[in-house]
């Protein structure tokens, strides 16, 4: 269980960071500190509330995961247990 959990972590690690990068590009910051001060443009924002979609739809999918394989080991410790 604890690979599923652990993936799932890094899932959702990964989705915060496209949806925040996606947001950064919209209101056109950098996207980190260590990127230049300057302003950039705005990005398209289609494609950016795609991104942000997409990074939301794996976030959920990753939360369930860990719902999932922790309902599985409690499920397993009660027929051990």
């Amino acid at each position: 269980m604890i690979p599923a959990i652990n993936s799932a972590l890094s899932g959702l690690a990964a989705s915060s960071k496209r949806l925040e990068a996606s947001a950064n590009s919209i209101a056109g910051q950098p996207a980190s500190p260590d990127s230049s001060s300057a302003q950039k443009p705005p990005a398209d924002p289609d494609k950016a509330l795609i991104t942000q979609n997409t990074a939301s739809y794996d976030y959920k999918a990753n939360l369930k995961t860990i719902k999932v394989a922790d309902n599985m080991e409690k499920s397993l410790l009660n027929i051990i247990g």
